[in-house]
């Protein structure tokens, strides 16, 4: 992916995408163009598809698509010492509770590990 790239280039990388959030494009420590290139070689697997907020603010909840067409839910809540977030970590579910809208969809398949590791950070963005 990076090629001919100096070895620091992965370094800046790195702080870009899991330290600063930022979109492959955003990351100005790179030159132009390997930030065009990097935004065509790490699509993003997710897709917003809707987000809500509750009526205290507190708590964010986000249904996204994955490439393959499935969504899956992201819950962020905020509390006053500390966040905590909600990562979906399959597609559907094989447990089938009769309560549980993910479990009447049964299971579809076991996310990525950038799958979700997506959710954490566009969550904390």
């Amino acid at each position: 992916m990076l090629g001919d790239e100096p070895d620091y280039r992965i370094d800046q990388l790195w702080q870009g995408l899991y330290e600063d959030l930022a979109d492959p494009a955003e990351i100005t420590t790179l030159p132009a163009g390997l930030r065009d290139r990097l935004v065509g070689e790490l699509p993003a697997g997710l897709t917003e598809e809707t987000r809500s907020t509750g009526d205290d603010g507190e708590t964010v909840k986000w249904l996204w698509r994955l490439t393959d067409g499935a969504l899956v839910e992201t819950v962020l809540m905020h509390y006053a010492e500390r966040s905590t977030v909600c990562v979906s970590s399959q597609s559907g579910c094989a447990m089938g509770c009769g309560f549980c809208a993910t479990g009447q969809m049964g299971f579809d398949r076991h996310l990525t590990t950038g799958e979700i590791v997506e959710q954490v950070v566009r969550a904390q963005r």
